[in-house]
């Protein structure tokens, strides 16, 4: 898969000829033989550091208290949902293992089947240890960061020989504000952890993990381990508010307020680590102003909220016990103004940043956000409307441009769940291999039934 002009079998054969030449390339390093030069470069290297693969020794970094630390003090913690729904979960129903380093190569999780996991720690591929370079020799974490690019390494490859039954694709994750390295993303298994699918996969992660942390360096997000020592790392509370405005974020002193409402209810507001559940109306009442930034009337407000229409009295009442029972309560992050009324303060929203991502055109950021539909139980003509468009937006975007893996996804969300054109697109782009098309298949042959 690697040479234009040899079998994927025969470049195997090749390359572990090569490793009998590799006590001289510290020395005839100019040397050409059958090995992609990114590897070769990287064994030059590993010999410099180590001598043979004899050389190599499995070298723990973290026992399991100083582990936890690591993993607690790394940008990583602060994203482990959006990396198990992004990647942990479909690798692991693959089969692979999905690992998370730190800057210097230390692996600090390792995700997937208990089997596959077993087996990959007998050769040392466990949390805690240093699969850097210098300490492993050639592996796609180790070279990741030596590259600062996506790489990909396939079986004898590998430096070390007990690497060398397994394959392994990953990228580097960059500071949102710095581009620095600040950890790699790597799956490691069979064959398939080097197919052409796998490294796209792992970029758009990777991206979308930058993102996320950008959106917690903004000063407003308080609460974050992480975040906090990253805005000290950065010069200090003045100094980060300064690089945060030179980087595009928002700069004001108040928490960030985020609002849940796509998918399944309850709705949810939350601040500064704290979470609480809206009903119905609230949920209503947020998204409609949140949407409507210039603000709406109150007969504006009526009209959107009630079916045929409603009294101004009941909205006017509706926003008083908003303001008292949300709003103003404990910390009073953001309010009501009135004439028009509008939110004052400083809210996010699921549904509104799925939105921009579809005008922007990524695809991936909007699927993210996207839980499902906008308050599904509400009959509010104005959530209806914008529900409408949202998801008509996204359905549209992902039949037009997205990958076999993000129609799978989609498929899954309760609106898309019978939807046979959606299906059929999984069919058509997925790989044959692939166990999602069964699963399709059997969805569509359901649906005629």
């Amino acid at each position: 898969m690697f040479d234009a002009f040899l079998s994927d079998h025969d470049y195997q054969r090749e390359v572990r000829r090569a490793h009998a030449g590799l006590d001289r390339l510290a020395i005839d390093g100019d040397r050409t033989p059958a090995v992609r030069d990114v590897v070769l470069r990287s064994w030059i290297r590993s010999v410099r550091h180590l001598e043979s693969p004899e050389g190599v020794l499995v070298q723990t970094v973290h026992e399991r208290a100083g582990l936890e630390e690591a993993r607690r003090a790394h940008p990583f913690h602060d994203v482990l949902g959006l990396l198990h729904t992004r990647l942990v979960e479909p690798a692991t129903r693959a089969g692979l293992l999905v690992a998370l380093s730190d800057a210097h190569g230390t692996l600090l999780w390792v995700e997937g089947g208990g089997d596959t996991r077993r087996r990959a720690e007998g050769m040392g591929f466990a949390p805690g240890v240093d699969w850097s370079e210098a300490a492993m020799g050639t592996s796609a974490p180790g070279l990741a960061i030596a590259s600062r690019t996506g790489v990909q390494v396939s079986q004898a490859e590998h430096f070390a020989a007990p690497a060398q039954q397994w394959s392994c694709s990953a990228v580097p994750v960059l500071h949102p504000v710095t581009g620095e390295v600040i950890g790699v993303i790597d799956v490691t298994g069979g064959e398939d952890a080097v197919s052409s699918l796998v490294l796209p996969l792992l970029e758009c992660t990777s991206q979308a993990v930058t993102r996320e942390l950008g959106s917690l360096l903004d000063p407003r997000a308080a609460g974050r381990g992480w975040a906090d020592r990253a805005r000290e790392d950065l010069g200090g509370t003045v100094a980060s508010r300064a690089t945060a405005v030179n980087a595009g974020l928002p700069r004001t002193e108040a928490p960030t307020v985020r609002l849940r409402v796509t998918g399944a209810p309850p709705a949810t507001i939350g601040w500064g680590g704290q979470s609480r559940d809206l009903s119905t109306r609230h949920a209503e009442l947020l998204t409609l102003l949140h949407w409507h930034a210039g603000g709406l009337s109150a007969a504006e407000l009526a009209e959107a909220l009630c079916p045929g229409g409603g009294q101004e009295v009941t909205v006017r009442a509706e926003i008083a016990r908003l303001r008292k029972g949300i709003l103003l309560h404990g910390d009073g992050l953001i309010g009501v103004a009135s004439r028009p009324y509008r939110l004052t303060g400083s809210l996010v929203s699921d549904v509104a940043l799925c939105h921009r991502a579809l005008g922007l055109g990524d695809l991936a950021a909007a699927m993210h956000h996207y839980r499902g539909q906008l308050l599904p139980g509400s009959e509010a003509p104005g959530i209806r409307e914008i529900r409408d468009e949202v998801s008509a937006l996204l359905r549209e975007t992902v039949l037009q441009a997205g990958s076999w893996s993000q129609l799978w996804h989609y498929s899954t969300l309760p609106e898309a769940h019978a939807d046979s054109e959606v299906l059929m697109a999984v069919l058509a782009r997925a790989p044959r291999a692939a166990p999602e098309r069964c699963a399709a298949i059997v969805r569509l042959e359901s649906l005629e039934r």
